[in-house]
Order: structure tokens, then sequence, then C-alpha cells
């Protein structure tokens, strides 16, 4: 059964690639009504997703401080360690990291390697992104999905837990976080890449989620 699941999203992964294009159509055909509202339709509903998915997980975060304090705390005051709560730590540390990774590219806070970017115009930093969405982004996460498949299948198919005995027996979702880490990448890379077309082709920028600063300096009128 998870082979045909894992065979599935494969099937997903291959037709999503039609959706990736949308970007390139848009380029092409600034003028086209549909294209220019499933857009800003797309944009809207990823945005959102990917900031309700930031306002969750950011709860995680008091919560690895309070395990890892109580962890410590109870090892040097009281000599007395438990594997679950020292497990605890590394699931929520991965879930902010894996699953967080969609809001901080929507905030623009991932670090950027391209050093001439903070110089360019708006236009040119529209570019950079139009072009790294599509030959770096996509290839890079949907190689990662398509290559954690089997290994995520197999790690549900026996339940796969710690290594530990008395450890959390959930590392099939640790796992799963690495095909969902790459899948809310590539969305909200489509989202960014399709505001990078609006604004290269002088359209109308939706507005951002609240509390989100804007991509792009100048905004077309």
């Amino acid at each position: 059964m998870f082979e045909l699941i894992g065979a599935f999203i494969r099937g997903v992964g291959w037709f999503s690639l039609l959706w990736l294009l949308i970007p390139v159509s848009y380029l092409f055909l600034p003028n086209s009504k549909y294209l220019t509202k499933l857009s800003d339709h797309i944009i809207d509903i990823v945005d959102g997703l990917n900031n309700w998915i930031g306002e969750i997980i950011k709860w995680a975060l008091p919560l690895l401080v309070i395990s890892v304090a109580i962890s410590v705390f109870a090892l040097s005051i009281f000599g007395i360690s438990s594997t679950k709560l020292s497990e605890s730590a590394q699931y929520f540390h991965a879930v902010v990291i894996m699953l967080g990774a969609g809001i901080t590219l929507l905030a623009n806070e991932h670090v950027r390697v391209d050093i001439f970017q903070s110089r360019m115009s708006s236009n040119g930093k529209a570019l950079v992104d139009f072009v790294g969405f599509h030959a770096l982004l996509i290839p890079v996460c949907l190689l990662l999905i398509w290559s954690s498949i089997d290994f995520v299948s197999f790690s549900w198919n026996i339940w796969e837990g710690s290594t530990e005995t008395d450890g959390i027996k959930g590392l099939f979702f640790l796992k799963t976080l690495i095909p969902l880490f790459a899948i809310t990448l590539i969305i909200q890379g489509l989202s960014i890449a399709l505001r990078a077309v609006k604004m290269l082709r002088g359209h109308e920028l939706p507005k951002r989620p609240d509390g989100i600063a804007p991509l792009f300096e100048e905004h077309p009128s």
C-alpha cells in the first residue's frame, strides 16, 4: 500500500510541473486575464497557507526551549535522564526548521548568496527571483521529494521509531518532514515567481499577509 502511495506522490509531482510553468506562461502572455486572475489566486492561497503554518509552528519554539531546559535541569540537579524528553527537543527543532522554511521564504529571510542582489533595482531583484525559482529551487526540491519517497514510505511501513528502546516511536514522522519541506518551498517559490513576473510586467502586486514586509521596494501603479 505504501509503495502505491509513493507512486501516487511521484505522479502528483510530475503533474505539478505543469503548475510550475505558469510564471513562464504569464511572462509571455502578460495580457491574459485568465493568467492574471489565476496568478492572483495562487499567490493569495500559497501566502495565506504558509503564513498560517508559520503561525502554528511558532509555538514549537517555546516548547523546544522548555524541553531543553527541563532536560538539562533534570540531569544536572536530580541526575535524571529521559530519552523521550531529550528526543522531543529534536522533534520540535525539526518541525520549526522544516515546516518553517516556507514562511521564512515568504518573509524573504533566507540567507542569500547572490551578493549583488541588494544593489539591484526592483526589476533586477524580480528577475533574480524568477530565474532562481526555475533554475535552482525547483530542481533541488523535486530531487528531494523523489529521492525521499522510498525511505519515507518504508519508514511508515514499519512504523519506524527511535533506536533507543525508551525513545519516541515516531521517526517516520520526522522523515516525512523532508518531502513536506520541499513541497512548502516549491509552492512558496511559485508564489514569489508569480510576483516577480508581475513586477517585470508592471502589473499591480497582490497584498502581502499582515506583518510581512513587501518583497520588492517599488510597487507598480
